[in-house]
């Protein structure tokens, strides 16, 4: 559980407050890691693997000696990795890893169905939790009449709460700060259906 659960109930609360004057169908989605990175913590490993090797070059090793320490070195390294997760992602570049999650963000909005809705109103705040990472995700319809500029704006406020441990202010700030747009552009209509749920999506 990546939220507590009265915490839990206030995004939901929240969610269905505006969605009582809106036809947008807003999904709060949270992750703890996009990723594995047991790729990337492979080849990380060989690669310090190789600069130990050029280093060993200095010195008067033998072929075999030389051998079993990359193997060792190799398999040290590997463990550590995936024992000590949040080691490979403070090695790894900020740009793979928002790579990495955008694709997951993505990819859920895709199989949690938010682009199969009816009215094309759907809009997904996807929270990675370990890549610090907020993604503000809109179907057609919402994506044609508001910008991504103007969604950044609520993502780079989300990122500094979700930086400070505060996922669930940091929610509550975002809906709050689309609700009034939002319901001026998609107002709530007579046969409103609730497609999606109201409930916080923790993605395992």
């Amino acid at each position: 559980m990546y939220i507590k659960e009265e915490h839990k109930q206030a995004i939901s609360k929240s969610i269905e407050l505006l969605e009582s004057k809106s036809s947008a169908e807003l999904v709060a989605v949270v992750a703890k890691r996009s990723a594995t990175y047991k790729y990337a913590s492979s080849v990380i490993s060989i690669i310090i693997v190789c600069l130990l090797s050029l280093l060993c070059l200095f010195f008067d090793i033998s072929t075999l000696l030389l051998i079993q320490t990359q193997i060792l070195t190799f398999l040290i390294l590997h463990f550590i990795f995936n024992r000590f997760e949040n080691i490979i992602l403070f090695l790894l570049p900020s740009f793979y890893k928002k790579n990495i999650a955008s694709k997951y963000a993505n990819t859920q909005f895709e199989n949690l169905r938010l682009n199969r809705t009816k009215t094309k109103q759907a809009l997904m705040f996807f929270v990675s939790i370990d890549e610090k990472y907020v993604e503000i995700i809109t179907d057609e319809k919402i994506s044609e009449k508001i910008s991504n500029d103007y969604w950044q704006v609520i993502v780079d406020e989300f990122i500094k709460d979700v930086k400070n441990n505060e996922l669930s202010k940091g929610y509550l700030k975002a809906i709050d700060s689309c609700s009034t747009y939002l319901i001026k552009e998609f107002p709530i209509k007579d046969d409103d259906e609730n497609e999606l749920p109201n409930d916080v999506i923790e993605l395992v």
